[in-house]
């Protein structure tokens, strides 16, 4: 049994007081830190309110248990004391009886999330647990929700054909090095992909080769409309002759000019490091 399993278990059979007690605790304390990274302290009570509902919306209800716990947080949003009826009416207004309609939560979440410490992060996790294990149960599908939210998710296509088409849609995209101390960064637009494996050139003459012999250590970034990619590692030099010729089919007016002024291409690609995709609401997407 995993270590969630495992927790998800305990929550199960949590003594019911003990159960109010921690809720009503870590509740307390999540919401005083939300409201201090929104201008208005109810925001934090509306970000708290979102995620504890997302919570529980996995199977589209909300159970009388369900309810009887948020109600304390129903009745301060709404100004009012709540029926279940009227937390039914609450929770059906935010779309979440509806399949997939809490995907917007867990944007929220994720942007959040970029915003806090771990110990936050955790807390916020466990209360999206108490609240899903009310009825003395944390369903599949309620599992399924709080693990998008804390385990990375993950490509199920070739990582190298993965970043290799993203570098297409980008057409260029930047390298970063360090020179000395200072960062460097220049835009390139070559790419092969080979054998696995994506190689980049840049001239043996220049400067960004030099700083990639002195620290292989560096990063590119390419980025298609508000999406872009990460992926750092070690430059691993290759004088594989296929390279060459890969250049010379593709782009024979470079390869021309190089030989004419007896310049040579320098072919590397990137090693022991890791890449990831990040969309502008944060959401980021592991690859390796």
């Amino acid at each position: 049994m995993s270590s969630f399993d495992t927790l998800c278990k305990k929550i199960e059979e949590m003594d019911p007081d003990k159960f109010a007690q921690l809720f009503n605790e870590k509740s307390v304390d999540v919401i005083s830190k939300l409201s201090s990274l929104t201008a208005d302290g109810k925001d934090g009570v509306y970000i708290y309110m979102e995620f504890i509902l997302a919570s529980v919306s996995a199977d589209g209800k909300l159970s009388p248990n369900e309810y009887l716990l948020l109600k304390p947080i129903f009745d301060q949003i709404a100004e009012k004391e709540t029926t279940y009826e009227d937390g039914i009416e609450m929770f059906n207004a935010m779309g979440l009886n509806k399949p997939g309609a809490y995907q917007k939560v867990i944007d929220l979440m994720v942007d959040i999330f970029g915003m806090v410490d771990e110990k936050l992060k955790d807390d916020i996790i466990l209360i999206c647990l108490l609240v899903c294990g009310i009825d003395g149960e944390i369903t599949e599908d309620e599992k399924k929700w709080i693990k998008q939210l804390i385990e990375p998710l993950q490509l199920e296509i070739d990582p190298m054909e993965y970043i290799n088409g993203f570098l297409d849609k980008a057409g260029v995209f930047t390298l970063a090095t360090t020179c000395r101390d200072q960062p460097r960064m220049r835009v390139l637009g070559l790419k092969i992909l080979l054998d696995g494996k994506i190689y980049f050139a840049v001239g043996t003459f220049k400067d960004v080769y030099k700083q990639l012999q002195a620290n292989p250590k560096c990063e590119i970034l390419a980025s298609v409309g508000t999406d872009f990619i990460r992926w750092d590692g070690k430059a691993v030099f290759n004088d594989d002759p296929r390279l060459m010729a890969v250049v010379e089919n593709i782009m024979p007016q470079l390869a021309a000019m190089y030989k004419e002024m007896g310049w040579t291409l320098g072919f590397f690609t990137l090693e022991g490091g890791s890449a990831e995709f990040v969309s502008v609401s944060n959401e980021k997407i592991k690859i390796f």
